[in-house]
């Protein structure tokens, strides 16, 4: 296991709290020589992140669409770009060029990735994991909505096997160092 995709929020006014427990999976990921594959953006969390996984020394590959670029907002210090044409290719790139995928706390786009990672592994398209690092607690009501839809017979229960989830980056690692 070498790339760890990473979906995660560029928004800058959220809690430090979140901010010091994604550099705990970005100081792993950079020290260990992995490779993180993320979004692209030089902005909030994907910002720190990077910058952390560069400093450590690990490779950080950005999957970014050109509206993006064009905005000033890629990641200065990307070792490599992969530039898209929508947010679905950048999406499947994501996917496609990770052999784990982690998501930290994140809004929409965060969900939205994280959710296509698990409807793409249920039809078959890869087999990779996704696990959610719940800081602060920010997916409980997430899981319980998913562990609901189960219950009710909206999601068959084998979607369980497809996400792991961890309540902090540091339980995230210690998941990884299992590999």
């Amino acid at each position: 296991m070498q790339k760890i995709g990473v979906f995660c929020s560029s928004y800058e006014d959220i809690d430090q709290a979140f901010f010091d427990d994604a550099l705990v999976l970005a100081k792993w990921i950079g020290s260990n020589k992995k490779e993180l594959v993320y979004g692209g953006s030089n902005r909030g969390m994907m910002r720190v992140i990077a910058s952390e996984v560069k400093e450590s020394g690990g490779v950080v590959t950005g999957v970014i669409p050109q509206t993006i670029i064009d905005m000033g907002l890629a990641f200065p210090k990307l070792d490599n770009m992969i530039v898209t044409s929508s947010l679905s290719e950048r999406k499947d790139l994501l996917i496609s060029n990770s052999d784990i995928i982690i998501a930290m706390p994140g809004g929409f786009g965060t969900l939205d990735e994280a959710f296509t990672t698990i409807a793409q592994r249920k039809l078959k398209y890869h087999n990779k994991e996704l696990v959610f690092c719940n800081t602060n607690g920010i997916f409980d009501e997430m899981i319980a909505c998913l562990d609901k839809l189960s219950a009710t017979g909206f999601a068959p229960a084998s979607y369980k096997k497809y996400y792991k989830v961890f309540n902090s980056a540091q339980e995230c690692v210690e998941y990884l160092e299992s590999f």
